[in-house]
């Protein structure tokens, strides 16, 4: 499956979930039985604290609230944040999950470009005059689809526009584990340069550990996360503690970080090869990123139609349209590298793209470009 959203299962570490589950369930009857705090367990509070202080993000536990996942952090901040006919601003290309989950609360979505550097901050500025947005939500390291990460440059200048226009932002930061950092110290953060006043910054570990361990977070202002907190009751009570406790042995266990370690190599290894195997079909990237599980490439058709072609076949593809806000037609597709070194999957791959462009030659649009469809 090309276009997964997660890692193989193999890929994934069993024993350390295996043993800290067991770890969990021997601390008491209370893990298992009984409600949680309602703002989240809080020595796994205390633990995501002191990961976010390493990222210069200035989070204390009162200031966090966790989460069943991400998703669930994010429809929380929606309905605390955003009414029916507001407008919010994502990342063009961006998560799908995104668009459906705020159509549900009668909230308009406009997408903001996605450059190799962050948003298009032009357009950006265009659309916070024309429409007055509540709510930014973006991605500043390892983005899904595009595997780009924001510049600091970028960074500064998409702060001051969310100041001077009021715009909240969200910052969605589920990959963060699989990015080392640079040059010895982290990536850009929308949350540590602005210290949480704007920025809600959203993490999980459904990436590294298992999709189906639902424990995420929110960081924001202590006042925030307090109307979050009754928010949160009022929705779904408690968290599951069990899960909770289950991540904080793992995080206080030096095991994970010897398998983040291992899955960055690994992830590097797969990302090198799917580079060289999309170079061989002439499929260029938009970014080469240095870490994480995705490449964006312009398959040179459209990439819906090739996807239903490989789907034909028994490959689950992710063409560009399914990221796009109003699901236009596009020439994008995202590659999981971790699951896209199949042999058979590469020559399927290239036999229906010799097809589908030779198909397409002669519908070619006047500036030359790319055929609309093949």
């Amino acid at each position: 499956m090309p276009g997964a959203g997660v890692l193989p299962v193999d890929w994934l570490d069993a024993d350390l979930l295996g043993q800290a589950i067991r770890a969990a369930a021997r601390q008491g009857a209370s893990a298992l039985l009984d409600y949680g705090h309602p703002q989240g367990y809080l020595p796994l509070r205390e633990q995501l604290a002191a990961r976010l202080g390493t990222l210069d993000i200035p989070a204390t536990a009162d200031a966090l609230l966790t989460t069943a996942g991400v998703t669930q952090a994010l429809d929380i901040v929606a309905q605390y944040l955003l009414q029916r006919g507001d407008v919010v601003l994502v990342d063009e290309p961006s998560w799908f999950l995104l668009f459906g989950r705020f159509a549900t609360l009668g909230v308009r979505v406009i997408g903001v470009p996605r450059l190799p550097d962050g948003p298009d901050l032009a357009v950006l500025e265009q659309l916070l005059v024309a429409h007055r947005p509540r709510l930014f939500v973006t991605s500043s390291v390892l983005q899904s689809p595009t595997g780009a990460s924001i510049s600091l440059r970028c960074a500064h200048r998409l702060l001051k526009l969310a100041a001077e226009h009021q715009l909240l932002i969200v910052e969605d930061d589920v990959y963060s584990d699989l990015d080392p950092g640079s040059g010895g110290g982290p990536a850009v953060r929308l949350a540590a340069l602005d210290g949480l006043q704007q920025v809600i910054y959203l993490g999980g570990f459904s990436k590294t550990l298992a999709a189906n361990l639902r424990v995420g977070f929110v960081a924001a202002s202590a006042e925030r996360i307090r109307d979050l907190t009754d928010l949160k009751m009022l929705l779904a009570l408690t968290t599951a503690e069990l899960n909770e406790r289950v991540v904080y042995q793992v995080l206080s266990d030096g095991h994970y970080r010897r398998h983040l370690h291992r899955l960055r190599d690994r992830l590097d290894q797969a990302r090198g090869d799917t580079m060289r195997m999309l170079e061989r079909l002439e499929m260029p990237l938009f970014v080469e990123p240095k870490a994480g599980m995705y490449l964006y490439a312009d398959t040179g058709c459209d990439a819906s139609l090739l996807a239903s072609r490989m789907l034909e076949q028994g490959f689950l593809m992710a063409p560009g349209s399914l990221f796009m806000p109003d699901q236009r037609p596009s020439a994008w597709m995202r590659f999981n590298v971790a699951t896209s070194g199949d042999p058979a999957m590469i020559e399927c791959l290239a036999r229906t793209l010799v097809q589908l462009r030779d198909a397409g030659r002669g519908d070619r649009g006047p500036d030359g470009g790319h055929p609309v469809a093949c």
